[in-house]
């Protein structure tokens, strides 16, 4: 995970502008920072960064996970540049057959082949999780890049003062207009023109449902799964953890394959989330950290850093994001870098209640899917990125959603519960009975952080957004 930042303007200032975008992203990447303006770069710590004057500028944070080498990164010959935040986990493979095509790699970061797939026109053969923008300096273009499910955040903005790029809204330091770029699409910039282009989506994996019968889709749901997390995996990595099916299905398999795995809980000390977290801990004999919230005050001061972090003061937003927010530091201090998270099993499997309810449940599943990146990644991104760690979410690779949106409704949801099959995948791995068909609350009411805002609100007598937003407010 990084920061990413790009600005074009027709005058020649666009140094400082750019390096007060990466100084608001520096939570994204802590380990080093670059700026490249008109060919010019400089890399090192951002506070010691000097502004180069240009007209056309791209910035970089970076987060070190994969290989060596700050960024951006120029290709042989410095006419393309590069800016990438994600994770590309065939880069081993795809730099072999760049070797093969004579390109000469400077780092051993999995970015650099990004670059050198775009100039062999194979970034349809990048696995993996991205949000990335190369620039041509010779004839000022920049295209951006985002992943089809929109698991790493990109926004832009145009106005009078020329176009900017960042990871995060409140890096492009605009009060206009701020658009994201849609998952699966490429933004390109040339000769004054903004133009937005689909090159691939959730809507490509949707063909005819998978002719399956019920013991190999079980078969073949927990090998997408476990190749997934193989991709996925790091020495040491954090999963926060309600114990529930689809935390354990990865707690269960991260702990085969990574060879260091830590859940970690939040909630207050009466909430239902710690107990079944403590409980399904000791039965998956996994180490388990709590963050117990012991006052009301704690989660104001954790309402406003979320604000903070994801833009936004939408209560259903913010009440999921506190946990994940303080769960996240908690990581940090453990000093773990890559977390992994079970976001896509509901929209994927059914896990949503409201399923239940609707004429078609393939359809709003389906449409939840697409919509993913709105209601919940960006906000993982932003609130687990504020203590400077990756998120890494296994059921969103995409040869698994490929798989699981093909498959019917019966096996995701099966006289009357949900998830069916993802549950009978746990049974295929030994999960005990009480996870298998355990029912588990959002993690807003789980953790019972959503029960503390409420009554704070109605201490107030206001609404929740009301009292959120006056939280914010009263700090502006």
């Amino acid at each position: 995970m990084c920061g990413i930042a790009c600005v074009y303007s027709q005058n020649k200032s666009v140094g400082e502008l750019l390096l007060k975008m990466l100084k608001i992203l520096k939570h994204r990447g802590p380990d080093g920072s670059g700026i490249v303006i008109d060919g010019k770069c400089r890399y090192g710590k951002l506070e010691k960064l000097n502004p180069i004057s240009g007209n056309l500028g791209l910035g970089h944070n970076r987060l070190a996970i994969t290989g060596k080498g700050l960024q951006p990164i120029p290709n042989e010959n410095r006419s393309l540049w590069i800016a990438h935040n994600g994770e590309i986990y065939n880069y081993v493979t795809i730099r072999e057959v760049l070797h093969s095509k004579n390109h000469i790699f400077r780092t051993t970061t999995d970015s650099e082949v990004i670059l050198h797939a775009y100039e062999e026109k194979m970034l349809q053969s990048l696995d993996g999780d991205f949000a990335f923008v190369i620039v041509d300096f010779d004839s000022e273009r920049i295209e951006a890049y985002r992943d089809f499910i929109g698991i790493r955040p990109l926004f832009f903005c145009k106005d009078s003062k020329g176009v900017r790029i960042a990871s995060e809204r409140k890096a492009l330091l605009s009060s206009g207009n701020v658009s994201r770029l849609p998952p699966g699409h490429k933004l390109i910039i040339e000769d004054g023109k903004l133009i937005v282009e689909k090159v691939e989506s959730v809507e490509d994996l949707i063909t005819s449902p998978v002719d399956i019968d019920e013991e190999n889709a079980i078969t073949t749901l927990l090998q997408l799964i476990r190749s997934s997390l193989i991709k996925r995996k790091y020495p040491k990595v954090g999963i926060f953890f309600s114990g529930g099916i689809d935390s354990s299905v990865i707690a269960k398999i991260a702990s085969e394959v990574c060879e260091e795995t830590i859940l970690i809980t939040v909630g207050t000390k009466d909430s239902i989330d710690l107990k079944r977290a403590i409980d399904a801990s000791r039965e998956l004999r996994i180490p388990l950290e709590t963050v117990v919230i012991e006052s009301p005050e704690i989660v104001i001061d954790y309402a406003k850093k979320t604000i903070r972090a994801i833009d936004e003061t939408d209560p259903l937003k913010v009440s999921i994001g506190i946990p994940i927010y303080i769960a996240a530091e908690k990581a940090r201090e453990l000093g773990i870098k890559v977390v992994l998270t079970g976001q896509g099993a509901d929209e994927l499997f059914g896990g949503y209640a409201k399923y239940l309810r609707v004429s078609n449940p393939l359809m709003e599943m389906y449409n939840d899917l697409k919509n993913i990146h709105l209601n919940n990644l960006e906000r993982d991104d932003h609130c687990i990125m504020a203590s400077s760690i990756e998120m890494r979410p296994p059921y969103l690779d995409k040869a698994l959603v490929a798989f699981a949106v093909r498959l019917p409704l019966k096996f995701k949801i099966r006289n009357g519960i949900r998830k069916w099959i993802l549950r009978q995948v746990g049974r295929k791995l030994g999960l005990p009975k009480e996870i298998v068909l355990g029912a588990k609350k959002a993690i807003q009411y789980g953790s019972g952080v959503h029960k503390i805002l409420l009554k704070q609100a109605k201490k107030h007598k206001l609404s929740l957004r009301e009292f959120l937003n006056r939280l914010i407010k009263a700090e502006n």
